[in-house]
């Protein structure tokens, strides 16, 4: 089996990290840099996501604008997903960089709703957010009303093969106050010996 990490580490130096520490509640907005889920309503997430199946949709074509439902294939997705959204745009430009939070393609209204009605558990994206502005935070809770929750900020997607169905294990601390909650995502994937052995 192949581990991959798919959790960004933010140095000190990083210009998002030096944002963050100049803010009057720093502690709320250090928990949204790096690798994080966005959590406004309902804190406490359920022990039994830690382990999840997760399966990747490749959208790293769409470089501006929206991301929408016909371009990715929805027909891996199953209720309990953890779904890894791969933009591209962590890729592309450095995250902490003006690029990255201006630039990075966002989800459509209707592929959100799209995933919401999939029942999926976790929304997983190499990028800063599902929507921009004021809706984003309308984005993310409208998930978590549904018992979906949004992680921004991921690495390693590139790395995570399509058209083959992963395990996801996830790792948070809980943070009552919080609506940034830091965490620790890993895919595990087999590999090519995996794969023969299971078929010899």
């Amino acid at each position: 089996m192949k581990y991959i990490d798919l959790t960004l580490t933010v140095r000190k130096t990083n210009k998002a990290y030096q944002w963050a520490q100049t803010q009057l509640k720093k502690e709320i907005v250090m928990g949204h840099v790096g690798t994080h889920i966005d959590i406004y309503d309902k804190p406490n997430i359920p022990l039994d996501y830690m382990q999840t199946r997760g399966v990747l949709l490749d959208a790293s074509h769409v470089t501006e604008g929206e991301i929408t439902s016909d371009d990715v294939d929805l027909d891996y997705v199953k209720p309990g997903d953890f779904v890894l959204i791969r933009t591209g745009a962590i890729e592309r430009h450095p995250y902490g960089s003006g690029l990255y939070f201006r630039q990075s393609p966002i989800l459509s209204w209707e592929l959100i709703e799209e995933l919401i009605d999939s029942k999926v558990r976790f929304i997983g994206l190499d990028a800063p957010d599902m929507r921009r502005g004021h809706e984003h935070v309308q984005a993310d809770k409208m998930c978590e009303s549904k018992g979906i929750y949004v992680v921004e900020n991921m690495k390693n997607l590139d790395q995570i093969n399509p058209d083959t169905v992963c395990k996801v294990l996830t790792m948070w601390h809980e943070e009552p106050e919080a609506t940034g909650i830091r965490c620790r995502v890993v895919a595990v994937q087999p590999e090519d010996d995996d794969e023969k052995s299971n078929h010899s």
